[in-house]
């Protein structure tokens, strides 16, 4: 009995000292830490962290930094992507009505429809376009259309009719994650490791001209009230999540969570109000400087 509990003391003494990474000339002198080595009569032996896999590499150089998208209006567009968009109206139309959005009629006393592009870097090979029409203020129907630009078939994604989700909120949609995740299969190179574009370009998919809130480049951009800047956060379950802030002016401050697994599926987005951080001056006694040139 005692000699059992001898070797067990023993035991957990060399585990503790590979956990703690306690370094030795042994160490040092080892064939790089990973061959069991002697120090000071105990068999030790390197832990090294398990490796776990995340979507958006850690090491990656970010790209552009951007805290909007660009949307053009179809003069603006390249003459490429217009023609794309026209050639396509009529499987888009087809697509929408079988949404409950008609594009070819207009009832008396609405708007006509509008398109616009929205300009999304991590998507080359998807074409992104909103499309509205608008009655008044509080009045807004909305549909976004992807048009794949080879393989692939036209995608209608719901938005709001006359500014109400058609189903569940188009932002959380199981709908419009699922043909998130099918543009990124589509892709060429997978999934972007520029990750605010993307979240960017989701929110843009769910009908949002949305202005991210970053870190300020100098104190004197910094203004109230503050939000959250946008953020990568790698999960313990080895996904990862996406979070920024919608501050886009003359709206409701939100904000976007998109959470991914560890192979780069897109799971569950949130989108809620943001939390403010406002100005309070705090009161008291005016500071007073002495010494050289003050009186």
């Amino acid at each position: 009995m005692m000699a059992f509990r001898f070797q067990t003391r023993v035991l957990s003494a060399a585990l503790m000292v590979g956990s703690l990474g306690v370094s030795s000339p042994s160490f040092a002198q080892g064939t790089g830490g990973t061959q069991p080595v002697q120090v000071k009569g105990l068999r030790v032996v390197e832990l090294h962290p398990k490796p776990y896999q995340t979507p958006f590499p850690l090491d990656a150089k970010p790209g552009e930094t951007r805290d909007r998208l660009d949307f053009l209006v179809p003069e603006q567009m390249t003459t490429a992507d217009r023609n794309l968009a026209e050639a396509n109206q009529g499987e888009i139309a087809r697509r929408a009505e079988l949404q409950g959005f008609n594009l070819e009629r207009t009832i008396s006393g609405e708007g006509s429809w509008g398109y616009e592009q929205a300009v999304c870097p991590v998507f080359p090979d998807h074409l992104i376009l909103e499309y509205s029409r608008i009655n008044g203020d509080g009045d807004v129907t909305l549909f976004s259309a992807v048009i794949p630009r080879g393989d692939g078939h036209v995608r209608v994604i719901p938005v709001r009719r006359r500014s109400y989700s058609l189903w569940t909120p188009s932002a959380s949609n199981a709908l419009t994650i699922n043909d998130f995740n099918h543009m990124v299969q589509e892709g060429h190179e997978g999934l972007s490791p520029d990750w605010l574009t993307l979240g960017l370009c989701y929110a843009a998919l769910a009908g949002g001209h949305v202005r991210a809130a970053l870190v300020a480049k100098t104190p004197n951009d910094e203004v109230y009230p503050l939000f959250v800047p946008a953020k990568l956060t790698v999960t313990e379950k080895a996904g990862a999540e996406i979070l920024f802030a919608d501050v886009t002016p003359h709206s409701k401050a939100m904000d976007w969570v998109l959470r991914f697994d560890a192979k780069g599926r897109l799971l569950k987005v949130k989108h809620t109000v943001s939390a403010e951080i406002l100005e309070k001056p705090v009161p008291g006694a005016p500071t007073e400087v002495t010494g050289p040139g003050h009186s």
